[in-house]
C-alpha cells in the first residue's frame, strides 16, 4: 500500500482495505506523479501530528457535508434508519457564503483537504461543482466525495472532471444485481454501472488524470461472499477497488462527554481523527467523529465561533487530552468504539 494515499478521509465506514494490484498500483503512481510537493507535506503531516499530539492552527481536513439530503434509503445507513424513525434533522444544503467563509479561514491557516459529504448525498447540491472549484483556487491541495452515482449523468461527469475535483469514491455495494437493488433502495444497478462506466471512459478521453477514481463495497452480512466478484467487476473501470468493513454508528443520544464507566464496556483508544479533521454540517454544528451519526460529541458551531476557534478551544482540546493520556473510555462513545479492534 502506498502509504500516502488517502485512505483515511475515504468514508464513514472506516477502516477500508485497500489492497493493490498491478494495473491499480500504476494508475495511483500516474495520479501520485501530478501532485506538488505541499502535498507530500500534507500527507506526512497527517502521519506526523496525531503521532506526536500536534495541534496545528487549524484542521488538515475538514469533512464539509454539502448536503444531508440523499435520494437511497440503503439498508445499513444510519440516515435511512433515523429518517424512518423521524429523529434525523433538518434536511438543508449547506449555505455557499458560509462555506467559501470556512474555506478562506482554513486556507489561510493550514487546511490542506476537504471531503464533500457525511450522511448525504453531495451531487444533489446544486453548488457542489462551484464549491470544488472555490476551494481548488484558493488553494486546497485535496478534493473528494463519495456519491451513490445515481445523479453522475453526461454533463455531471464533465463538469466533476473539470471542477478540479481530486479523488471520486464510488458506493456501489454488490457485483449481482438484485442484491445490489436490494442494499442500495431506490437505485438500479444497470443505471448506476453504467455511470461509473461513462464517467472514467470520459475522463479518458479528455486527458485528464484526476479525479482518481475508487469504488468500494460496505461488506457486512448480506454481501460477505462477493469480494472477489466485485474486484473482478471494477478493476477494468475504476483506478481503486476496495472494500470496507461495515461498523454501527455508535453516537449517544445525550450530549453529555462522560458517563459512569460501570454502564459501559470499554475499549481504550488514541484516535487520530482528532488531531486530523473536523466535520462541519449544513446547520453550523461542529463533529468530531465519523461514527458519531447522532452529533453527541458536539464541539461548537461555526454560527457562533470561528473554525478555527472550535478547533483550538476547550471541549476538542479535552477529548484530545483524554485520548493522549489512556482515558478515551471516559468518553461514552470513544468507550465503544468498534474501531477499537484496529
Amino acid at each position: 500500500m502506498y502509504k500516502n494515499f488517502n485512505e483515511d478521509t475515504a468514508t464513514v465506514e472506516t477502516p477500508i482495505n485497500l489492497t493493490f494490484h498491478p494495473m491499480e498500483s500504476q494508475k495511483i503512481q500516474r495520479w501520485e506523479s501530478t501532485k506538488s510537493p505541499e502535498y507530500w507535506e500534507y500527507r506526512d503531516k497527517w502521519v506526523e501530528y496525531p503521532k506526536n499530539h500536534i495541534v496545528s492552527s487549524f484542521p488538515l481536513h475538514l469533512d464539509i457535508e454539502a448536503t444531508n439530503a440523499c435520494n437511497l434509503k440503503c439498508i445499513m445507513c444510519p440516515r435511512t434508519a433515523k429518517v424512518k424513525a423521524r429523529t434525523f434533522w433538518k434536511i438543508e444544503m449547506f449555505d455557499f457564503e458560509t462555506y467559501k467563509r470556512l474555506v478562506d479561514e482554513g486556507v489561510a491557516n493550514g487546511l490542506c483537504s476537504i471531503k464533500y459529504n457525511y450522511l448525504g448525498e453531495p451531487l444533489m447540491n446544486p453548488q457542489l461543482i462551484r464549491m470544488i472549484k472555490y476551494a481548488k483556487q484558493a488553494g486546497v491541495l485535496d478534493t473528494m466525495l463519495n456519491t451513490n452515482a445515481t445523479l453522475l449523468d453526461e454533463k455531471m461527469s464533465y463538469q466533476l472532471i473539470g471542477s478540479g475535483l481530486d479523488q471520486l469514491f464510488f458506493s456501489f455495494d454488490s457485483p449481482y444485481r438484485e442484491k445490489y437493488n436490494q442494499i442500495r433502495v431506490g437505485a438500479d444497478y444497470d443505471e448506476v454501472l453504467n455511470n461509473i462506466r461513462r464517467f472514467n471512459e470520459i475522463r479518458e478521453k479528455t486527458g485528464m488524470v484526476s479525479p482518481l477514481t475508487r469504488a468500494s463495497m460496505v461488506r457486512m452480512k448480506e454481501n460477505e461472499n462477493d469480494w472477489e466478484d466485485f474486484q473482478e467487476l471494477f478493476e477494468p473501470i475504476v483506478d481503486v477497488v476496495a472494500y470496507l468493513d461495515y461498523a454501527n454508528h455508535i453516537g449517544q443520544d445525550k450530549p453529555e462527554y462522560l458517563i459512569p464507566m460501570n454502564k459501559l464496556r470499554t475499549n481504550k483508544i488514541c484516535c487520530a481523527s482528532l488531531w486530523e479533521r473536523m466535520f462541519v454540517h449544513p446547520d453550523g454544528m461542529v463533529t468530531v467523529c465519523c461514527l458519531d451519526s447522532t452529533r453527541s460529541l458536539r464541539v461548537g458551531n461555526i454560527f457562533e465561533e470561528s473554525a478555527q476557534e472550535i478547533w483550538i478551544g476547550a471541549k476538542y482540546q479535552k477529548l484530545r487530552e483524554l485520548h493522549a493520556s489512556g482515558q478515551s473510555d471516559k468518553i461514552a462513545i470513544c468507550a465503544i468504539c468498534p474501531l477499537s479492534r484496529y
